[in-house]
C-alpha cells in the first residue's frame, strides 16, 4: 500500500501561530500599561488567558481532526460484502 502525503491544516496552524503571538504582545502590553497605571491587572491577565486556552485549544483539536480525516481519506477501507 503507498503511503499518501498527510497535510496539516496550514489556516489553523496560523491562526495558532497569531494567537500565541497575540498573547506576547496582551502581556508586553498589559505590563507597560500596568507600570504606567500603578495596578496589577489580575483579573484581565487571567481572563484573557483563560480566553485564549480554550481558543488555542480548539484549533488544536481541529487540527488533529484535520489530520485524521486526511488519514482516513487517503487510505479508504474496504467495502462491506
Amino acid at each position: 500500500m503507498e503511503a499518501k502525503e498527510i497535510k496539516v491544516n496550514l489556516d489553523l496552524m496560523n491562526a495558532l501561530i497569531k494567537m500565541r503571538e497575540a498573547s506576547i504582545i496582551f502581556e508586553e502590553q498589559l505590563n507597560v500599561i500596568g507600570e504606567q497605571a500603578g495596578i496589577d491587572y489580575i483579573e484581565e491577565r487571567e481572563e484573557f488567558l483563560d480566553g485564549l486556552t480554550h481558543c488555542m485549544n480548539a484549533i488544536g483539536k481541529m487540527i488533529g481532526e484535520s489530520v485524521v480525516n486526511g488519514v482516513c481519506c487517503s487510505i479508504p477501507g474496504k467495502a462491506a460484502t
